[in-house]
């Protein structure tokens, strides 16, 4: 089996009694196509992985459905690609150790929450195009903004979903659909939007002040293209600036 335009080595399986016997083809594709994709800096189109593997596009695109109805390949049905999908980053997380990022990120995020009344969680990029809170750390602010560890939101949304955003480098449409499908309460125009996502490829943070929630202002910050991380604060409460740069420079050191 060709594997990155090499040649795969390929063992034998052997049965309980020892006797050898035929391998799986369409595991060892599978396996294929997990090792492709994780190896890419960037999706891939089904024609692309077959042709790379040496597999049949029928073949292919049959065990890239199953692939992505267990949750280990990710389809964008915008660009009609293929990534590894987040069922991938559990077992990854699993092999390594239980909750390895979210660990990792507590410490640095109470320490931000106390400091700045601030509320800081950490977001995941789930099937379905949303985000999903998978930490939170709040500060001991008598009165302070809440949210609960599982509350999902459009993947766009906010300063997170601006700064995945920014991480999945789309194409403008692509960002102008993502921007259509938000409820805003103050929204910004589709070109603001658009300069906003652009600005946070750069500077690799993204934020929302007034507009995804009023009165709200958050700082978000994406540590990979699955997970970003955020602090939230009343706007006329917080030290804003600071946050701001403390956050984002805390992000880029603590969180994988």
């Amino acid at each position: 089996m060709i594997v990155n335009g090499k040649q795969g080595r390929m063992s034998t399986p052997t049965d309980a009694s020892g006797l050898s016997r035929p391998p799986i083809g369409s595991i060892m594709q599978a396996a294929a196509i997990l090792r492709l994709l994780g190896g890419s800096s960037e999706p891939a189109g089904v024609t692309s992985i077959a042709r790379t593997l040496g597999i049949g596009p029928s073949s292919c695109f049959n065990v890239l459905k199953t692939l992505v109805l267990e949750d280990l390949v990710a389809f964008d049905r915008v660009t009609k690609t293929y990534s590894l999908g987040l069922g991938t980053i559990d077992l990854a997380r699993r092999a390594l150790g239980r909750d390895a990022v979210v660990q990792a990120a507590d410490m640095p995020m109470a320490a931000l929450a106390e400091e700045h009344d601030a509320t800081v969680g950490l977001w995941r990029l789930a099937p379905g195009e949303r985000l999903v809170l998978a930490a939170l750390a709040e500060s001991g602010a008598a009165t302070r903004i809440h949210m609960m560890v599982g509350q999902r939101q459009p993947a766009a949304a906010g300063a997170a979903g601006r700064a995945v955003l920014a991480a999945r480098v789309l194409d403008d449409g692509a960002i102008q659909v993502a921007h259509a499908g938000l409820r805003w309460q103050n929204p910004p125009s589709a070109a603001d939007y658009l300069a906003q996502v652009r600005a946070a490829e750069k500077q690799g943070y993204a934020t929302d002040v007034d507009q995804i929630n009023r009165g709200i202002a958050t700082v978000g910050q994406r540590s990979s293209i699955i997970w970003a991380w955020c602090g939230s604060c009343c706007r006329r409460r917080c030290s804003w600036d600071v946050m701001r740069r403390r956050s984002t420079r805390s992000a880029r050191a603590s969180v994988p």
